[in-house]
């Protein structure tokens, strides 16, 4: 497929920050002045995942109020619309937005609205990923992990966990986790980011129901059969991977895949990246030399690890057959 064929397709994003993906329009017009790009994002010469973490500073304050996070949320769809994506879980910590007066509650039903909002405007569906914090200590996530809970089937589909991986190992979040499996709420974990393949068994042990990034499972087949095995989804994000210095060298799409991996395409961060998954599925052809069907199946993926309605589901999958 070329770069209009990819564009063109049905598309499903399952990895995408809200702070980390408004346009630099919606921040300079809440900002009220022109926000140069390079404040916004970082380029290949980003030396680490803590220096592109930095990036975030300015978003994260725009984001102080519930119009701004409801606003911020229809900005993010209505990027994704612009290349038919049909489908996004947009994901935030809510704590860290309740800092300037807003309540974590009014985060996230303002995150709501604005995806109702989107979906009235631009046709694209969606629901809210909240995050844990690496940072946070348990009693601030288990505050996470109530608001999950309560907005539930409302709009949230399921917590994170996100961070600095590396100061925070996964394996120190064995209790926030046992909470959500004792309370039937699901959950994905960024791991295998910027710490080891320990960390991926760390989030597998847990019970995530997907990875979030995951490369450091290049080269550890007993690793990859694992999740074959057990069905979990990787999320994947090309552009940000080599960004932070999660890979070095090859990049691990083609081994996943051949793998047998549920492996899907991701942006992580629109913004911050300077990408778009028109972009992120283009550079992965080129990664991994994909066939117009090995596309297809990356988005069929991306349909079935979704959080989406089953309605959703059947509708996007039918429409990925025409592209076979």
């Amino acid at each position: 497929m070329n770069r209009a064929q990819i564009k063109s397709i049905p598309k499903v994003e399952l990895h995408c920050h809200l702070d980390g993906s408004l346009s630099p329009e919606f921040i300079s017009s809440r900002l009220g002045r022109k926000v140069d790009f390079k404040e916004l994002s970082v380029s290949i010469d980003c030396t680490s995942l803590n220096e592109y973490l930095e990036k975030f500073d300015l978003p994260i304050k725009i984001l102080s109020t519930p119009e701004a996070v409801r606003e911020g949320t229809i900005d993010v769809l209505r990027q994704g619309a612009e290349e038919n994506v049909r489908y996004m879980e947009i994901r935030f910590d809510p704590v860290c937005l309740s800092n300037d007066g807003m309540t974590t509650d009014e985060a996230v039903i303002a995150s709501i609205e604005g995806l109702r909002e989107g979906e009235e405007k631009y046709g694209i569906k969606g629901n809210i990923i909240l995050c844990a914090m690496r940072q946070f200590d348990l009693d601030q996530n288990l505050g996470t992990l109530a608001l999950v809970e309560k907005y539930l089937g409302k709009g949230v589909c399921c917590m994170d966990l996100a961070g600095a991986e590396a100061l925070y190992p996964t394996s120190g979040f064995k209790a926030l986790f046992q909470e959500a499996v004792n309370r039937q709420i699901p959950f994905i974990i960024h791991a295998g980011e910027a710490d080891g393949p320990d960390s991926v068994r760390a989030a597998v042990s847990f019970g995530a129901k997907r990875i979030g990034h995951g490369v450091a499972m290049k080269g550890q087949e007993d690793l990859q059969q694992e999740l074959k095995k057990k069905n979990i989804p990787v999320e994947i994000c090309p552009t940000s991977n080599y960004q932070t210095k999660a890979v070095h060298g090859t990049y691990p799409l083609r081994e996943f895949i051949d793998a047998g991996l549920k492996v899907t395409i991701n942006t992580d961060n629109r913004t911050v990246s300077d990408t778009t998954l028109t972009d992120e599925l283009e550079k992965s052809v080129h990664i991994a030399d994909l066939s117009d069907a090995e596309i297809v199946t990356l988005e069929e993926n991306a349909v079935n690890a979704s959080f989406a309605d089953t309605d959703t589901k059947e509708k996007i999958l039918e429409e990925l057959k025409a592209f076979l």
